[in-house]
């Protein structure tokens, strides 16, 4: 069965594409105000370096705790993506790169749904806060739309690109490992269908795929450092790495979860059987169950696994024909084009002015230029936080920092130290054993309290941020 609700220029005008319209105008102004973070900026220097020395930055130049070390930059194609968008439009145009990505996945996701666009938009209301909260300009955005791409190629045979997709992929990402889950489930779905010979074909595509990702800066270590990384990050207690939980950003990948798992085992003896959609089906289902063990495990990758879910729960489920005629409203093309103009001019409205100030939300400018003067101004090496280290990599160039959310360069054994004394306060050993002179840190820190504490008097500060010197 072919999917329905798909948006074309026949329907322009239409209900169908009123729903869709106004869904996309809300999604994409949504993400045009998604908020910048730490990582944003380290991510945005390292881009400026290697776009301007034409190199890829492999050793670490931004500390002075790991300066010199192997830094295995496995994301050193998307950071120069970031930097040129900035370079071109300012941080409206790494926003607007950002928001791009995460529509574009969501639209793919979209396409590959079956049913009304009033049932694909009641599925993608009960999945948004599980896919919205990844929502920030780091290279993840990129992994989010070809995670998309290759399952769409995948679900339609088109098994030739794919090698091309993924040394890209390699090269913006480390989450294209992800992309081997896809056609892991194609190979599962095909085996199903047809048989482990039919399946065995996807093994010559599996090997050349794997050959491309190894067309990055670091060969074949891109591999030992992946597994590598995501260890860290769990040892680190990291929370994007940490299993989902119940709280309310978290409830509808529970509900998505659940409803799939449901839906799946009631349909479990017939999903095989032959039709003109049953490839798409099993396709789709088979990756969404391989990726549902990967979301119990770490939350980054509930929203890889919603993308792919909610297609594979639109295939599985059988709709009350209630609610499709519910839907099929006669059409008033003149009032509903009318209605998206409104819309989309009313969302044009709303991000241009919040970029203008621009709001606080944004978090354009996270440290003021009176802290970042008394940054600058310490006169020796300055302690800051693991999850600031980004913001003084971008906003005090000159000014290395002591830690950072790279975390790749740092051993392992240094940062937990690190975790550890600031959650304590305890600054004695570890100012000592690094000849600190200066601090920079928010005012919540344990750290700041005990430095404050001992005499060390405040150079500079605001309501969110202080400068302490020895």
């Amino acid at each position: 069965m072919k999917p329905q609700g798909g948006v074309s220029l026949s329907r322009a005008g239409t209900f169908e594409f009123l729903i869709t319209a106004i869904f996309f105008i809300a999604v994409g102004a949504s993400a045009c105000l998604m908020p910048l973070q730490n990582d944003t900026w380290w991510h945005l220097r390292a881009g400026q370096e290697m776009w301007t020395r034409g190199q890829v930055l492999l050793t670490d130049e931004f500390s002075f705790t790991a300066a010199g070390r192997y830094w295995p930059n496995h994301e050193w194609l998307g950071d120069v993506l970031m930097y040129v968008a900035f370079a071109a439009g300012g941080l409206r145009g790494l926003t607007l790169l950002a928001a791009g990505c995460v529509t574009t996945a969501i639209a793919l996701s979209w396409i590959l749904m079956h049913g009304t666009s009033a049932e694909k938009l009641l599925l993608m209301t009960v999945g948004m806060s599980s896919l919205v909260f990844v929502w920030t300009a780091r290279p993840l955005v990129f992994t989010l739309v070809l995670l998309m791409l290759v399952l769409h190629l995948t679900v339609r045979r088109l098994y030739w690109p794919l090698p091309v997709v993924f040394a890209v992929w390699a090269n913006l990402h480390g989450g294209v490992a992800l992309g081997f889950v896809v056609l892991a489930g194609a190979a599962l779905s095909d085996a199903c269908l047809f048989g482990i010979s039919r399946a065995l074909r996807l093994v010559p595509w599996m090997a050349l795929c794997f050959a491309a990702t190894l067309l990055t800066p670091l060969g074949i270590d891109l591999w030992r450092t992946i597994p590598e990384s995501v260890g860290k990050s769990v040892a680190n207690g990291i929370a994007e790495w940490r299993p989902p939980r119940g709280g309310l950003r978290d409830l509808g990948f529970w509900l998505i979860a659940i409803g799939f798992v449901a839906v799946l085992a009631r349909r479990w003896r017939n999903l095989a059987t032959p039709d003109a959609d049953s490839h798409r089906r099993l396709t789709l289902s088979a990756v969404a169950l391989l990726l549902l063990p990967l979301s119990l495990r770490y939350s980054r990758n509930i929203t890889p696994f919603v993308l792919v879910a909610l297609p594979a729960v639109s295939h599985l489920l059988r709709w009350p024909a209630r609610i499709t005629e519910r839907t099929s409203s006669p059409d008033r093309r003149g009032l509903n084009a009318l209605l998206a103009c409104a819309f989309l001019a009313g969302g044009v409205v709303v991000v241009l002015g919040a970029w203008r100030g621009p709001s606080a939300r944004l978090q354009w400018q996270p440290v003021s230029e009176t802290v970042l003067d008394g940054v600058r101004n310490c006169g020796g090496r300055i302690y800051n936080r693991y999850d600031d280290g980004g913001y003084l990599i971008w906003f005090a160039r000159d000014v290395p920092v002591f830690v950072d959310s790279r975390q790749d360069p740092y051993p392992l054994e240094f940062i937990q130290e690190h975790l550890h004394h600031e959650q304590s306060g305890d600054f004695e050993a570890v100012f000592a054993k690094y000849r600190l002179t200066c601090a920079f840190l928010p005012l919540s820190s344990p750290t700041a309290v005990r430095l404050e504490a001992n005499g060390w008097r405040i150079a500079a500060g605001d309501t969110q941020w202080v400068v302490l010197r020895q």
